[in-house]
């Protein structure tokens, strides 16, 4: 991504603008702001990075491949998990009068986005429906850092543009918001929690399909759709990262290997290095350098 769109992250939540603004932030910046809501929609892309959103009282993980809409009015605030890292995310504001004022033209907006998207955040679109969208967002990014002449006319364009592959999209899909698509989030989500609180344990996908009464390939194909990838790497992941706390705060690699559930210290020490480029011991031995050098 180009680092040239990224923002400061402000902690105001109101408009300057009456139609739109977008920002792009890689930060943790927002973590600890209160619940709060708009008078204006905000189209919520995460690109990379762990957090979750609250809305009206749910919980939504959005995954890269995923985007959370949230209308005017619904209480929000991101969680972070601890230690908070910064998260990549593009944010789009919409001036709920400038969608309205669009409606002439694109009659389809007030049934998908102005009297269809309370209580249903959470937008997963295929694959190239996704990039589309992220594509056009960037394209705002790109007017914003420009901002010559033609700017202004363009990104309404681009905006527009993209309003409209989005309200195809949620008009192409009869479940979305549905309490049948609610459901299945709530189950992988339990499956994700149940994982994230048992990594010392054995696991296997089967063993999760069975325990959460799911067929496994359900389990997989909807895991992947809704997390980013299958539960075997989401196991193998987390065990990961919680191994490369453990070692970063002075315990040895055994010893992490065996508390974050890896039963062969051999196949830990492949799947640490594929993930993360250096060895276990060189992780170990980087944060004793950071800390002789008082960092």
């Amino acid at each position: 991504m180009n680092t040239k769109y990224i923002s400061s992250w402000e902690s105001r939540q109101d408009m300057l603008r009456n139609d739109f603004e977008i920002f792009f932030h890689n930060d943790a910046d927002s973590n600890g702001i209160a619940a709060h809501s708009h008078d204006f929609y905000e189209l919520y892309c995460l690109l990379s990075g762990d957090v979750d959103i609250l809305v009206d009282g749910r919980r939504y993980t959005p995954r890269p491949g995923s985007l959370l809409l949230i209308a005017p009015g619904e209480l929000h605030r991101p969680e972070y998990p601890e230690p908070a890292r910064p998260v990549e995310r593009v944010v789009l504001w919409l001036n709920a009068d400038f969608i309205r004022s669009l409606t002439g033209l694109l009659p389809r907006i007030r049934t998908t986005l102005l009297e269809g998207v309370r209580g249903r955040s959470l937008i997963m679109p295929d694959e190239e429906t996704y990039t589309l969208l992220r594509g056009l967002l960037f394209s705002l990014l790109h007017e914003k850092e420009l901002a010559d002449a033609d700017s202004a006319y363009l990104s309404r364009l681009v905006v527009t543009q993209l309003l409209i592959h989005l309200c195809r999209y949620l008009a192409r899909t009869p479940e979305y918001g549905s309490l049948k698509a609610e459901l299945r989030y709530q189950e992988v989500m339990r499956v994700y929690e149940y994982i994230n609180d048992h990594l010392r344990e054995e696991m296997s996908v089967a063993g999760l399909a069975e325990r959460f009464f799911m067929d496994k390939n359900t389990l997989t194909r909807q895991f992947k759709r809704l997390i980013g990838v299958t539960p075997g790497d989401c196991i193998r992941r987390r065990r990961l990262e919680a191994a490369r706390a453990m070692i970063q705060q002075g315990a040895s690699m055994k010893q992490a290997c065996a508390e974050c559930g890896f039963s062969d210290y051999s196949a830990f020490y492949r799947a640490f290095r594929q993930v993360y480029g250096v060895s276990p011991s060189a992780s170990a031995a980087l944060r004793e350098g950071m800390e002789g050098r008082g960092t």
